[in-house]
């Protein structure tokens, strides 16, 4: 795990993620501050080469700033930890995502699969947290 102040932080070669823009996708909507886990990122690929389609995340990492004020999960909520992502899906494919996530071996799915949504508000949520991260519960599912 690397934490950098902003994707201009980034070591030239680097950033090996084909399908995750770092500064759109991944690095704080707010503060564009990153932290990189290599090995979540590798299971993106892997989820995203499943799947044959682009996966467009809405919400990679967050500082804990920026956590409180958009998560009731506060300053320690999954997206904290760089093992997190919010992936814009809905519907059948939502499902089929679930099934590919669970069989790579992601640990917390939350959807946002609303039908008074519009498509592009349609979410799921994919994390690799485990105990050892402070996540008791995980293996978990939710809905928001």
């Amino acid at each position: 795990m690397r934490l950098f102040k902003s994707v201009d932080d980034l070591p030239v070669g680097f950033w090996r993620w084909p399908h995750v823009h770092p500064a759109r996708e991944w690095a704080d909507h707010q503060s564009g501050e990153l932290i990189v886990v290599p090995e979540f990122l590798d299971l993106f690929e892997q989820l995203r080469e499943a799947m044959g389609r682009p996966l467009i995340i809405t919400s990679g990492y967050r500082t804990p700033e920026h956590n409180k004020a958009v998560s009731s999960t506060g300053g320690n909520g999954p997206h904290t930890h760089g093992r997190a992502a919010d992936i814009l899906i809905y519907g059948t494919q939502a499902y089929r995502m679930m099934k590919i996530a669970i069989d790579l071996g992601f640990t917390g799915f939350g959807f946002e699969q609303n039908l008074n949504l519009s498509p592009n508000r349609r979410y799921l949520h994919l994390d690799t947290l485990t105990p050892a991260h402070g996540f008791p519960q995980r293996p978990n599912i939710w809905s928001y």
